[in-house]
């Protein structure tokens, strides 16, 4: 077998390995679209829904935040260290974000609300095709 050839097939296999046995990144628990209530998961404009997107990225009706660091704290708790940016101002939050043996999302201190805690439920969003 040719050099060529060889570097070739052993290139193939190398990157056909890699594929396969590369770690996937799943996505926390506490990632996706979360509501107040099940109609707020339906109504778009809610400012009592939030996504939580990459790991890091949350979003709320008019404000984002950008967690520069995640803790565990518990077996489905984590502490963020939040930078966020709402209503033309920016300003830091330390909120702990859990999600509750029924599945709700639980977050003490958060940078929206009026309450120092605030629960959600999972919204089921439909896919785009």
């Amino acid at each position: 077998m040719r050099a060529a050839t060889r570097f070739a097939v052993v290139l193939s296999l190398g990157a056909l390995l890699a594929g396969t046995c590369a770690p996937a990144f799943a996505a926390q628990p506490y990632e996706g679209f979360w509501a107040s209530t099940k109609k707020d998961c339906r109504n778009d404009d809610s400012p009592n829904r939030m996504s939580i997107e990459g790991g890091n990225r949350l979003y709320w009706y008019e404000t984002r935040c950008r967690a520069g660091e995640i803790t565990a704290d518990g077996k489905l708790g984590w502490k963020m260290k939040l930078a966020c940016e709402g209503e033309g101002e920016k300003f830091h939050s330390n909120p702990r974000v859990s999600i509750a043996a029924d599945g709700r999302l639980v977050m003490d201190n958060g940078p929206v609300g009026q309450a120092k805690r605030q629960t959600y439920v999972r919204c089921e969003i439909a896919r785009k095709r």
